[in-house]
């Protein structure tokens, strides 16, 4: 949850936006009229999923009435502590204002809906990939483009922090390197000593040794996330099989293997979270010394 872009990113989108846009171009750190349209015409679910991932809120579903063909599921956000409902427009301070604003918009009648994040997506997904159902990292999975999650994870921040909340540190930007791809080594340490631990073995003798073992210690870091990034996407492969041939059984054994399996992907998805807050921990300690 650490992924971040910036500049400029062409998006082409295959049927337009619902105001009829094919292409639109967002700029990272600003919400302007293109990402307002991308985010709020063509891609809010996958917006809403990203905060709702970084902060445990509830999701905010809308659908409009459309005579002649029903009820329509058009927009999602996401649900604050204080009762009020944030998107790619900002903060709309309740449910029924968030409503009445669609009502103004549309003319239409309107259904508003908290919903935890693993209900609201389960027709969309069941369309396009059943095996996601219940991944609550499914919007990092349904794009072809490497960027998307990174344009996700960018705008939710950037939406949570324009209306005052703070983003949790395990779901912050990684440090980049400078814009040639190099970092500038540490200035040479000057107060570089040698002491003995206990068992009479040297102890580190310079701040960068204790920088080289810091980073190796997050490089495997990375690599216990990685893994268990793996093993969530298997468990919510497993459980998407499962869903398809038995999820509408009644059957003990079958409901609770399911109830593991989201009960695992659960506790990998906690794992996760504190390797990365572990990683950025010892970021932080590496650049204070």
């Amino acid at each position: 949850m650490d992924g971040d872009f910036e500049g400029t990113a062409e998006l082409h989108i295959p049927g337009g936006t619902s105001a009829g846009s094919e292409t639109l171009t967002l700029t990272s750190g600003q919400i302007g009229p293109q990402e307002e349209e991308f985010f709020g015409q063509s891609h809010c679910h996958w917006l809403a999923a990203a905060m709702s991932c970084m902060t445990g809120w509830e999701l905010v579903g809308v659908k409009l009435y459309y005579p002649g063909q029903g009820w329509t599921a058009v927009h999602t956000a996401v649900a604050t502590p204080d009762g009020a409902v944030l998107d790619i427009y900002g903060r709309h301070d309740s449910l029924d204002a968030f409503a009445e604003r669609y009502r103004k918009l549309t003319g239409l009648e309107v259904e508003v809906r908290r919903l935890p994040r693993e209900e609201l997506f389960h027709d969309h997904l069941t369309t396009t990939d059943s095996r996601l159902i219940d991944d609550p990292l499914w919007w990092t999975r349904t794009d072809s483009d490497r960027r998307m999650p990174a344009l996700y994870q960018h705008y939710a921040r950037l939406v949570l922090t324009k209306a005052g909340h703070e983003v949790p540190e395990h779901c912050r930007p990684a440090p980049s390197p400078d814009a040639n791809g190099t970092q500038t080594p540490p200035p040479p340490s000057t107060t570089a000593t040698t002491t003995t631990t206990a068992g009479g073995t040297p102890a580190m003798s310079s701040i960068e040794e204790i920088r080289a073992v810091l980073a190796g210690s997050n490089e495997q870091a990375e690599g216990v996330l990685g893994a268990l990034g793996q093993a969530s996407q298997a468990v919510s492969e497993i459980q998407g099989r499962l869903h398809s041939v038995a999820g509408g059984s009644s059957q003990a054994p079958v409901q609770e293997a399911l109830s593991l399996y989201a009960e695992l992907r659960d506790t990998v998805e906690k794992l996760m979270g504190m390797v990365a807050a572990a990683r950025s921990a010892v970021e932080t300690y590496a650049t204070s010394l």
